[in-house]
């Protein structure tokens, strides 16, 4: 989840291409709450900082590749007009021991107990997540904010508050490795419908493509650690990870649309970053990058296709999750999107953002019943396992042109929670819980059923028209019914758990089986960890191509969406 400090108006995409808008000086952020949790420099170069690492092109990683992800590629110098702030340096140094910051962490305080208790009334669990989900944004941003400069915000080595880690290994990945500007990775495409484009055809969608940065406190860090040592390769799990009470992750998600397009973007932090899909410094009519051809899934023809250049992405979508023991999985996903328009007042620019919702479980639909139509009307009788914010899901709405399903706020599945950024037949927590331990294959159960191919009933469709939430076409396979498959992705899932794939049915079907070679018939549980799950895959990728000896021009990737 940010963008320039003042507002970025229509007239400002006509600006020389790359040249980046110098932002307003940002105010210090408030005093913290003291840490209990040692500050010192994070950063080691143990791992890759982004793809294409020059530290790291003696290893053969990149070998054959076009190289259009360093400093020297993109004229990347304090000379250059372009020039925002330093290179991406991955903050690593992750803690080898458990870690408490309970002391900073004034979410925990037992008033919040209530918001998960069933006899709580529907007023007062909404005032009370809204503190919650504020209460550990303000945790999140101090000291990695207020650094006089919206480029050099969020830069982790040496925050003075307390420290903040990224996961390694998010690098390997043509398409999607982290870009050496700030470290951001590419994400997957959405297709929004704005009344503020128009298009020759007479059409107002538009075709955009995320990118972000996830961070993890150092409590979470600490389970990362478990995996990603100080030797430079992980301990990959045999049983299911499980990460500790007061765990917190925060999630940047920018998008390539503009104020222009989209108002709501309009005073939210705008970044300078090293994408594909960018020509001139603007985005290209389909920024999702897709090579084609022979050479569509080699590195080499990825490179490619799909050179980076410099481009503008702006602030959407802020996620943030924490392991919480009072929930009743166990954990909490809450999400933030921009409204700069609506809090223009704000002075702090990472601020002119607002709580969307937060859920701590996915109202499991009753036997026999879809996700798609459970419950029936959540706005008018609301969710027992979260909380909208319905006044922000109209802000985003109102920029919608004319297909409600690609409005910017269409939610998830039954207007469960999701972002503008993810996909409408699903939900934060039922396409995390499925993070697993890649496979000896390098294979992992799709986060979505929609991402299998067609392999595995569709999941959030109207068994009336036979499409999904997001208009697209569904379809039943292999005998599990549209119920039977949203029984399966719209489980809950307990912190620390591996998600159960087998479906109720009779006979029951196992719609997704790994392949591990000590012969587990079940996925090894990530703790609702899909970023582990990349890192874990990319570097799996590496070792194979590097001890297989796998000559550059035939390693391949096949790009896989991920959140």
């Amino acid at each position: 989840m940010l963008i320039l400090a003042l507002l970025l108006a229509c007239g400002d995409e006509d600006k020389t291409p790359n040249e980046p808008v110098k932002p307003e000086a940002v105010k210090p952020a408030a005093p913290a709450l003291p840490s209990s949790v040692p500050v010192g420099n994070t950063c080691s170069g143990t791992y890759p900082s982004y793809w294409q690492d020059p530290a790291f092109a003696a290893q053969g990683m990149w070998e054959g590749q076009k190289v259009s992800n360093t400093p020297e590629s993109a004229g990347w110098t304090p000379d250059k007009p372009y020039y925002t702030n330093p290179v991406f340096q991955l903050s690593d140094k992750l803690p080898a021991a458990p870690v408490d910051d309970r002391g900073s962490q004034p979410w925990r305080d037992e008033k919040y107990g209530a918001i998960f208790a069933a006899a709580t009334d529907a007023a007062t669990r909404t005032k009370l997540a809204e503190a919650y989900l504020w209460a550990i944004m303000d945790y999140i941003q101090a000291g990695n904010t207020g650094s006089g400069d919206i480029d050099t915000d969020w830069s982790l080595c040496d925050n003075k508050v307390r420290p903040w880690y990224h996961i390694p290994y998010q690098t390997y990945e043509v398409l999607a490795g982290r870009d050496f500007v700030h470290g951001l990775t590419r994400e997957a495409p959405v297709t929004f419908s704005l009344k503020n484009v128009k298009n020759a055809d007479g059409t107002d969608t538009l075709n955009t493509v995320v990118w972000a940065v996830g961070f993890y406190n150092a409590t979470a860090a600490a389970t990362l650690g478990s995996v990603w040592g100080p030797s430079g390769s992980p301990t990959i799990p045999t049983q299911n990870l499980k990460f500790d009470d007061g765990a917190v992750i925060g999630k940047l998600l920018w998008s390539t649309a503009t104020p222009a397009q989209f108002p709501n973007l309009t005073n939210l932090p705008a970044w300078t970053a090293n994408m594909s899909g960018f020509k001139d410094g603007q985005p290209t009519a389909t920024p999702m990058c897709t090579p084609t051809g022979p050479d569509k899934n080699t590195m080499v023809g990825q490179s490619e296709q799909c050179a980076r250049s410099l481009g503008t992405v702006y602030l959407m979508q802020f996620d943030i999750a924490v392991r919480d023991p009072r929930a009743p999985l166990g954990w909490v996903y809450g999400t933030f999107v921009a409204d700069g328009e609506h809090k223009a007042g704000e002075s702090d620019p990472w601020k002119r953002i607002s709580p969307l919702g937060m859920m701590w479980g996915n109202d499991t639909p009753p036997a026999g019943q879809t996700a798609y139509n459970y419950p029936p009307d959540a706005r008018a009788t609301g969710f027992s396992e979260e909380v909208v914010f319905w006044d922000v899901v109209d802000r985003l709405n109102a920029a919608g042109g004319a297909v409600p399903e690609k409005f910017p706020g269409h939610m998830g599945c039954a207007d469960r929670l999701n972002g503008p950024a993810d996909n409408a037949s699903g939900s934060c927590l039922s396409c995390h819980m499925t993070a697993s331990v890649p496979d000896q294959n390098i294979a992992s159960p799709p986060l979505m059923t929609q991402f299998s191919g067609g392999a595995i009933t569709t999941q959030c469709a109207n068994p009336t028209t036979n499409l999904d939430a997001g208009g697209g076409k569904a379809s039943e396979v292999g005998g599990v019914t549209y119920a039977q498959i949203d029984a399966v992705y719209f489980d809950n899932t307990m912190c620390g758990d591996n998600m159960n794939f087998t479906t109720a049915g009779t006979p029951p079907v196992t719609v997704s089986t790994p392949s591990y070679a000590s012969g587990a018939t079940e996925w090894i549980g990530l703790d609702y960890s899909l970023q582990l799950n990349i890192s874990l895959r990319q570097w799996m990728e590496w070792q194979k191509d590097r001890d297989q000896k796998i000559p550059a021009a035939k390693r391949d990737m096949e790009f896989v969406p991920s959140r």
